[in-house]
C-alpha cells in the first residue's frame, strides 16, 4: 500500500506506521492507539489525535496530574501555531477568572506557568515551523490578539489578561515552557538552536517572564512522557533518622522519624519543579497562608529556626502502598499525603525565600499498607484534632467505600466505576471516561441534583466550597450519585462520536440538568435519603441504559437548548458558566417538556 498523503488515514506496512505521509515508529504508534482506547476517543483526524495525544503527555508532565479533561488544554480548529494551552496557576490547572481569584484569596500571591504546545506529524525539526510557535506565542502574549478566533484561544487569552492585570499579585514573573513536538530526532542542530535563541530573545524583550524554556520532543521525548503518565508513584530518599514503629511483614510496616526538607522535597516535587500529586487524598486542600494555624508555620519558616518548626510542627503523615529499605536509602510507591497539605504547601511556597529551609527538620510518618481499612482509619485519626467536620471525615471513610461497592453492582459493559483513591484503578484495562473520580463525582451530582451547572465549571476546590456539605452524607441514596455520573457518561459520548455537534459540549452539564427535570415522572425527593429516591433515580436510569431513548433525548434537550440561544446568548463562550443561564433554563421547565413531546419523546 502507497503512503497515505491525506491526514485521516494511519495504515501498517511490513516495517512502519504512517501518518499524515510521515513515518511514525511502531512503539508511538501503539502509545497513541493506547490512549485513543484509554479515553475511548473517536477522531478520524490521525493528525488531531497526534495533537491530542501530545497535549495530554505534556501538560500530564508539568501539571502533574492525570484527572484534567483533554478538551480544556486545546486551542481549537484551525488555530494558527499553536495547538495546545495550559495554564498552570499555585500548580493548579485553571479555566476561570474565578480559579484565579480564589488561588489569590487563598495565598495572597500566585505563581503562573504559561505551556505552549505546537504538534507536527513530520519526520524531522522544521526551522519554519519552529519560528511560527515563537511568533504565535509572541503574539499570543501581545495586545493585539485578533489572529486568534476560536472560542477556545479566547478563554486563554482572557485568563493570560487576567493574570497579568493582577501583576501585583504575581510571586515574579510567569514562567513560559513552549514545547515542540514531533516524530522525528532532536540532533542539536545549530541552525534550530539559533531560531530558537532568536525566538526566546524576542519574547524576553517582552519583560513578561520570568524564564522561558524551549522544549523540543521527538519521539523518544514524547515516549518518555506518556510511559510516565501510566507509572505508579514513587520516590526514593534518604532516611536516616527513623525508629520502626511496627513490622508486621514486608507490607504492613511503620516508620516515624525526621526528615530534612532536601530530603523530603523529593516527596512531593518532581525533578523539573512540578508539584507531584501527592495531595489528593487529603480532607481539605491548601487553604493558603491566611488562616491562623497556616499563619505560624509561615512565621517560624520565615524566622530561620529549624529547630523550632520540629518542635512546633505537627509533621506529615504519609501513606504508601510499599516501602523498601536498603539501609537509609528509602522507596515508596503508589503513596499519599493523608495528613500534612498545608504545611507540604508553606513549605513549598517558601522554598525560594528562605535560606537555609533545607535544613529545616520535619517530622514524618510513614505507614506502608495495602488495608484499605487502615488508610482510612490513618486519614481520619490524623485529621481529628483539626476544624474537619465529622461528615468530611466520614466521606473520605465508610461513604466513599459504600459508594465504591455501590458502582461494583452494576455490571454491564458500559458501566462505571468508583476511583475513590488516587491512581487506584491506573494499572486496569478499563477506560478513563468510565472511572469516575471524587472530583468528577462532585461536579455530576452538584449539576444534576443540585441545580448548579453553571458551578461546576471551575476549579475542583471552588466547586467543593460552593456545594459545602450538601452532598456524601452517610444517609444519602447511592443510586443518586451513579445516576448522575452516567448520565455524564452517557451524554459525553454522544459528544466523542460526533451524534452532537462537539461544539455545543459545554451545555453538557445544563443537559444533565434538564433530563432529570424533564424525565422524572414525579418531583424530586426532598431529601437525599429518603426511601422513594430509589424509585426516582431508577426510572431515569432505565432511560439512561435504553441507548436509542437515551440518544435521541439528549438530543432533543441540547436542541432546545440551541433553540434558547438568543435569550441565553449561546454562542457566548461564558454562557454557561452564569447562573442566569441555569436559572432562565429551569424557568422553562414546561416549555421543554411540550417540545420534547412534539419530537416524539414519551414523558
Amino acid at each position: 500500500m502507497n503512503i497515505i498523503e491525506k491526514c485521516q488515514n494511519m495504515v501498517y506496512n511490513q516495517n512502519a506506521y504512517y501518518i499524515g505521509g510521515a513515518r511514525m515508529d511502531r512503539i508511538t504508534q501503539s502509545m497513541v492507539e493506547a490512549f485513543k482506547n484509554d479515553f475511548s476517543i473517536s477522531i478520524n483526524d490521525e493528525c488531531l489525535l497526534f495533537e491530542n495525544f501530545s497535549n495530554y503527555c505534556i501538560v500530564n508532565n508539568v501539571y502533574g496530574l492525570n484527572d484534567f479533561e483533554i478538551e480544556d488544554v486545546t486551542t481549537g480548529k484551525n488555530t494558527q501555531g499553536i495547538d495546545g494551552i495550559a495554564i498552570i496557576v499555585n500548580q493548579k490547572l485553571i479555566n476561570t477568572t474565578d480559579d484565579i481569584d480564589l488561588l489569590i484569596s487563598y495565598n495572597q500571591q500566585i505563581s503562573v506557568k504559561f505551556v505552549l504546545i505546537q504538534t507536527k506529524t513530520s519526520t524531522s525539526f522544521d526551522n519554519t515551523e519552529i519560528s511560527n510557535l515563537l511568533t504565535y506565542a509572541k503574539l499570543f502574549f501581545g495586545d493585539d490578539n485578533s489572529i486568534f478566533r476560536t472560542p477556545e484561544m479566547q478563554k486563554f487569552i482572557e485568563l493570560k489578561n487576567y493574570i497579568f492585570s493582577k501583576g501585583s499579585k504575581l510571586r515574579k514573573n510567569p514562567e513560559l515552557l513552549l514545547y515542540y513536538v514531533t516524530l522525528g530526532t532532536w540532533m542539536n542542530d545549530a541552525n534550530l538552536e539559533a531560531t530558537i535563541t532568536v525566538g526566546k530573545e524576542t519574547l524576553r524583550a517582552t519583560n513578561l517572564f520570568s524564564e522561558i524554556e524551549f522544549i523540543p520532543c521527538g519521539s523518544a521525548e514524547i515516549q518518555s512522557l506518556y510511559r510516565k503518565t501510566k507509572a505508579k508513584l514513587s520516590a526514593t530518599f534518604k532516611f536516616e533518622k527513623r525508629i520502626t514503629m511496627y513490622s508486621i511483614s514486608d507490607d504492613e510496616v511503620g516508620y516515624s522519624g525526621v526528615l530534612p526538607f532536601k530530603e523530603f522535597k523529593k516527596l512531593i516535587i518532581e525533578d523539573n519543579g512540578t508539584v507531584k500529586p501527592v495531595f489528593e487524598d487529603n480532607i481539605r486542600d491548601y487553604l493558603g497562608p491566611n488562616p491562623d494555624v497556616n499563619k505560624s508555620i509561615c512565621e517560624t519558616i520565615k524566622s530561620g529556626d529549624i529547630n523550632a518548626f520540629s518542635m512546633l510542627n505537627n509533621g506529615i503523615t504519609i501513606v504508601a502502598s510499599s516501602i523498601s529499605m536498603p539501609g537509609d536509602i528509602a522507596t515508596i510507591e503508589d503513596y499519599q499525603i493523608v495528613n500534612g497539605c498545608q504545611t507540604s504547601n508553606i513549605l513549598i511556597n517558601n522554598m525560594e525565600s528562605t535560606s537555609n529551609i533545607d535544613d529545616l527538620i520535619i517530622p514524618i510518618r510513614i505507614i506502608a499498607t495495602k488495608n484499605e481499612n487502615l488508610k482510612n482509619n490513618i486519614t481520619k485519626a490524623t485529621n481529628s484534632q483539626t476544624a474537619i467536620k465529622k461528615e468530611q471525615l466520614e466521606a473520605l471513610s465508610t461513604f466513599q467505600k459504600n459508594l465504591e461497592e455501590y458502582y461494583k453492582t452494576y455490571t454491564s459493559s458500559d458501566s462505571l466505576v468508583y476511583e475513590r483513591r488516587t491512581g487506584q484503578y491506573r494499572d486496569s484495562d478499563i477506560s478513563k471516561n468510565r472511572i469516575v473520580t471524587i472530583p468528577t463525582q462532585i461536579k455530576t451530582v452538584a449539576a444534576m441534583f443540585l441545580n448548579e451547572p453553571s458551578a461546576v465549571s471551575g476549579q475542583y476546590g471552588t466547586v467543593a466550597k460552593r456545594v459545602g456539605n450538601k452532598i456524601f452524607k452517610t444517609s444519602d441514596k447511592l443510586s443518586m450519585y451513579y445516576l448522575s455520573a452516567l448520565a455524564l457518561y452517557k451524554i459525553e459520548n454522544l459528544f466523542r462520536t460526533n451524534k452532537i455537534d462537539k461544539k455545543y459540549r459545554r451545555c453538557r452539564y445544563h443537559a444533565m440538568m434538564l433530563f432529570r427535570i424533564a424525565m422524572s415522572k414525579e418531583d424530586l425527593p426532598r431529601q437525599f435519603n429518603q426511601k422513594k429516591m430509589e424509585t426516582y433515580c431508577q426510572n431515569l436510569l432505565d432511560i439512561l441504559n435504553d441507548n436509542d431513548k437515551c440518544e435521541k433525548v439528549f438530543k432533543e434537550i441540547v436542541s432546545f437548548i440551541i433553540s434558547k440561544g438568543t435569550e441565553i446568548d449561546i454562542e457566548n463562550r461564558k454562557c454557561f458558566e452564569r447562573k442566569e443561564t441555569t436559572d432562565y433554563l429551569l424557568q422553562r421547565k414546561d416549555e421543554l417538556i411540550e417540545y420534547l413531546k412534539q419530537h416524539g419523546i414519551e414523558i
